[in-house]
């Protein structure tokens, strides 16, 4: 059996990669490109509303693209309740 490495990136982790526009756009080519070859899973994006009295959700969105080797989650947090206090309203978590 193959091991299993998880690697959880920030909002920081992303900046420090300091990706160029062009890098960025190459590999949503190879997605996209791998998504028209049937060499992808990308499945239903989960929307969960904890409790009203939070008003906000999550969206936790699931996928692997072959050719690009590493499957992937994404969750996003999204609270009207920050935005009015002058934070983020929304966060991303990339394990």
């Amino acid at each position: 059996m193959r091991p299993v490495w998880f690697t959880f990136l920030n909002g920081s982790d992303i900046e420090r990669l300091e990706l160029t526009d062009a890098e960025i756009l190459d590999a949503v080519e190879e997605g996209l490109r791998a998504q028209g070859q049937g060499e992808t899973v990308i499945e239903p994006r989960v929307h969960l509303v904890p409790d009203a009295a939070f008003d906000g959700h999550f969206n936790v969105l699931r996928g692997d693209v072959a050719p690009l080797s590493p499957a992937g989650v994404e969750i996003v947090g999204d609270f009207v309740g920050n935005y009015r206090a002058g934070l983020p309203s929304e966060t991303r978590t990339r394990p």
